[in-house]
């Protein structure tokens, strides 16, 4: 066996890509012409970002770690492995939630009106001339909040599906050296499912609640928003209808 043979695997292409590239995913066009002519194979596989490296995660997260545990013996509390998440991705996640709660209360709010802003120029007794012009106007910032709304969205859920894989990349390299760290009393108690377990299904929930717990602090926000547009439209009526989104909030839980 060739115990210094690795696999040569092209460069990741995002390393070097534009914001372009970055917001329509250009950068991944060059594998969708390789797998035209003929099957991928392993080797066509980009390298894995740095960012993105298991060890580079790791040893970022137990320096987090280790500093929660000496924070805990000074204050003769119990160590918190949240905190430790939270001071090592609570950044970056508060950035992407800044930016994603002003593009989609913006956004949502203001696509609706300018839709409406288009319909109210059909309306036969507005004159033409202004009619057209403003049709026009609101027609091509309706266009540019869509566009916006679709780049937005994809962008995000791009960065904020990475940070989760980040964090799950980082918590297995903790429980693997924890593991390989384990005392023979320790490992004789340790079942293998339970290991297998925590790497496989347990940490993979990171994927999923970092993307959803964002809409709990933008869903209030964006529905008073949207109540303030469907008052100035309708009136009263708008809270009839907000009322009824919020009552069917209790039973989707059951749905």
């Amino acid at each position: 066996m060739d115990v210094g043979f690795k696999e040569k695997r092209p460069p990741h292409p995002r390393n070097n890509a534009n914001l372009f590239e970055i917001l329509t995913f250009g950068w991944t066009l060059n594998l969708f012409k390789t797998g035209k002519k003929r099957d991928l194979e392993v080797n066509d596989l980009y390298t894995t970002l740095d960012t993105h490296a298991s060890a580079i995660l790791g040893n970022q997260l137990e320096k987090k770690w280790k500093m929660e545990l000496i924070r805990a013996r000074k204050t003769k509390k119990k160590p918190s492995l949240r905190r430790a998440l939270i001071q090592m991705f609570g950044p970056a996640f508060l950035l992407y939630g800044i930016f994603r709660t002003i593009t989609e209360i913006f956004l949502s709010a203001y696509q609706p009106f300018f839709l409406g802003r288009v319909i109210a120029q059909f309306d036969p007794d507005t004159p033409s001339d202004k009619s057209s012009h403003l049709g026009i106007f609101y027609g091509i910032c309706l266009l540019v909040t869509t566009m916006m709304k679709i780049f937005s969205f994809t962008a995000y859920d791009m960065l904020i599906t990475h940070l989760g894989m980040k964090m799950r990349v980082a918590m297995c390299y903790l429980i693997y050296n924890k593991a390989l760290r384990l005392s023979k009393t320790a490992i004789g108690e340790t079942t293998v499912g339970q290991v297998v377990n925590l790497l496989s299904n347990d940490v993979n929930r990171f994927d999923i609640a970092i993307t959803l717990v964002l809409y709990i602090l933008i869903g209030p926000l964006e529905t008073i928003v949207v109540t303030y547009f469907l008052w100035q439209e309708i009136g009263v009526s708008a809270l009839f209808g907000i009322g009824v989104l919020l009552m069917l909030i209790p039973l989707q839980e059951n749905i």
